[in-house]
């Protein structure tokens, strides 16, 4: 439960609890890191390794993770790898003592929200799980947006998907009809049982959505399940 005067003045939003994940092999370390998260007003777990951590826990955790970057078994990068591939999607920040070019690049490439080195500064760490609660927040709120908007459009027949992707290419209902050899009638009326499906009144507002929900996959991880490559794509 969040409770600090300071973390409500984010606004969260009322369904959002987040909790910070920490994940080390030195129990010293670890109740430390848990004991300052907690004194932030953030509800802070801890666990002695990468594969405790995957045990106790699933995929619709919502906060951040902190890991140290070595560990014995899984290491921080190895941890973030397996976390990608059961479908977590939570920000990842990696602590540790080792911090080089190197071990940054790779945890970075496979997806870290960032790399701090110990000994940190306490307002370095605050700022940072604060951006990566505010991030996650925002992601959430974006994919429950794109699994409503995706539903619309998965409602479309194979012939309004047609239609559709000819329309955002800026193609009148008469050039339609020829590409397609098909009546202008049939034309209008496929565009016009599109726009009833995503519930908007016109091709403007439809355009519209379709960008938001790109923009919206743009800002999800790589290895997100929503993000869509079919999706429809209009010409820049």
């Amino acid at each position: 439960m969040v409770t600090n005067p300071m973390i409500n003045q984010l606004k969260l939003p009322a369904d959002y609890f987040p909790r910070v994940y920490i994940v080390d092999d030195d129990e010293a370390v670890r109740s430390s890191i848990i004991e300052l998260i907690g004194s932030m007003g953030f509800q802070a777990i801890g666990f002695a390794s990468a594969e405790d951590f995957i045990s106790k826990t699933d995929n619709q955790i919502c906060g951040c993770v902190l890991s140290d970057l070595r560990m014995l078994g899984c290491n921080g990068i190895e941890l973030l790898k397996l976390m990608k591939s059961k479908g977590y999607e939570i920000p990842f920040i990696i602590l540790s003592a080792y911090v080089d070019v190197t071990n940054t690049v790779a945890a970075m490439s496979e997806g870290a929200l960032t790399v701090l080195e110990k000994p940190y500064p306490e307002q370095e760490l605050w700022d940072c799980i604060i951006t990566a609660i505010l991030l996650n927040s925002e992601q959430r709120q974006g994919r429950s947006w794109l699994w409503e908007f995706q539903k619309k459009e998965k409602r479309l027949t194979q012939a309004e998907s047609e239609v559709l992707k000819l329309l955002l290419k800026g193609c009148s209902n008469k050039s339609i009809s020829h590409l397609l050899e098909l009546s202008q009638r049939t034309i209008v009326m496929r565009r016009k049982s599109i726009l009833q499906k995503f519930e908007v009144e016109n091709l403007i507002d439809l355009t519209k959505l379709i960008t938001k929900a790109q923009i919206i996959q743009k800002q999800l991880p790589p290895w997100s399940s929503m993000v869509d490559t079919d999706s429809f794509q209009q010409d820049s």
